[in-house]
């Protein structure tokens, strides 16, 4: 019985390799579709984000368009108010003076009245008087320096009373004029000013209608900030969820190389393989210009193990790290733990993959958990895809 068993085993072994590489094959499959799938989301995000920005645009210029009318339009419309108060002003005048006319004309047409019945009545007295009256008085004169002298004041008072019949009739023509001309003026500055106070309206009711489309410019402009601002955030998580695909992809893709007697024992074959020293998140830092390696989120005191045989070549403090352990793997590879609370391995001591080394602590990189770098020949090499993420709850910061 026994015998069939040991026959069996390397069946059974073969199976469950053949089992695990299949579940290898499907999960890689899984995390590309996905990775595509969300590529392409995330391109369809963008190209979201960039039309609405462009309307975006297009709406803050129509905005400062319409500013720039409505500034313009207060121009107009204070100009048009004081073209319309000097108009009122001038039809005011124009009516103050055109009752000085008219009461002057009253004035004027009284002492017309009393030129009229003067000149009237020294008609009536030339008729009377007649050519032999006129004759008497001339002859009437005792001398010729006598008649001479009467003859001129009747030729003088003649001359007076035809002056004054033209005084009278130019006086009446002038204002008579000038009330036509002040009617005109008035009749002028009332079209003017019923002219001007329409266009006033009309600008006015112009200014209301540029604010109301003002109003839904700016309404507008806020639905797109807050469209935009939705699209950056889905744009924003979609990303990280796409950096951690990327980051499990590129781990996984070196975990399907199959194990075999020649590389298990060899640690620079063991990328994307690597179990995590401690269970928690994977927090990943988002520059990687200070350091490419990685934290484990976890509670003080969890038990800290090796990631892979090596011999302890460091177990101190280091300023910036707190309590570290460095293992070195051979070939010149080395893992660092930092944030320790505590190590249990000395310096020159071995250790076997998944020995319980020390407990987890806390430090500057991380309040509760440890820190992780991968090494070789002391340069920084990206520690997360060094480790099989797969199942693993990616953080960034």
């Amino acid at each position: 019985m026994m015998a069939k068993i040991r026959r069996l085993i390397p069946f059974v072994a073969l199976f469950s390799w053949c089992f695990l590489l299949i579940g290898s094959v499907v999960w890689s499959n899984i995390i590309e579709d996905e990775l595509v799938t969300r590529q392409k989301k995330l391109t369809s995000i963008e190209k979201s984000i960039r039309k609405n920005k462009k309307v975006k645009r297009r709406i803050e210029k129509k905005q400062r368009d319409v500013l720039a009318e409505l500034q313009e339009l207060d121009r107009k419309i204070n100009l048009q108010w004081e073209s319309l108060q000097q108009a009122k002003k001038d039809w005011t005048e124009a009516e103050l003076q055109l009752d000085r006319t008219r009461a002057e004309l009253e004035s004027m047409k009284e002492r017309a009245a009393e030129l009229k019945k003067y000149i009237e009545i020294r008609l009536n007295a030339f008729r009377q008087m007649g050519e032999v009256g006129v004759l008497n008085v001339l002859l009437a004169a005792d001398s010729l320096p006598n008649l001479l002298a009467r003859q001129a004041y009747l030729k003088r008072i003649l001359n007076e009373d035809q002056a004054r019949r033209r005084e009278y009739v130019s006086l009446l023509k002038g204002l008579v004029q000038k009330e036509k001309e002040l009617r005109d003026r008035q009749m002028l500055l009332k079209a003017v000013s019923e002219r001007l106070q329409k266009e006033t309206v009309l600008l006015e009711q112009r200014k209301t209608e540029k604010e109301n489309y003002l109003k839904l410019l700016k309404k507008k402009n806020r639905r797109y900030k807050r469209m935009i601002a939705q699209l950056e955030r889905a744009k924003r998580r979609l990303s990280k969820v796409i950096e951690e695909l990327n980051l499990k992809s590129q781990a996984t893709k070196y975990a399907f190389t199959p194990v075999t007697k020649e590389n298990q024992f060899e640690f620079r074959l063991q990328k994307g393989r690597l179990n995590l020293p401690a269970p928690g998140k994977a927090v990943i830092f988002k520059s990687r210009k200070r350091s490419k390696g990685f934290a484990v989120k976890c509670p003080w005191g969890t038990e800290i193990r090796a990631i892979f045989d090596g011999t302890v070549v460091f177990n101190d403090f280091l300023p910036g790290y707190g309590k570290v352990l460095i293992v070195d793997h051979g070939n010149r590879y080395m893992s660092l733990i930092a944030q320790g609370q505590s190590f249990k391995k000395k310096v020159g001591q071995e250790v076997v993959e998944g020995e319980v080394i020390g407990l987890s602590g806390g430090g500057p990189w991380i309040s509760e958990g440890i820190y992780i770098e991968i090494r070789h020949n002391g340069k920084q090499l990206t520690a997360p895809y060094w480790f099989d993420l797969r199942g693993i709850e990616i953080v960034r910061r």
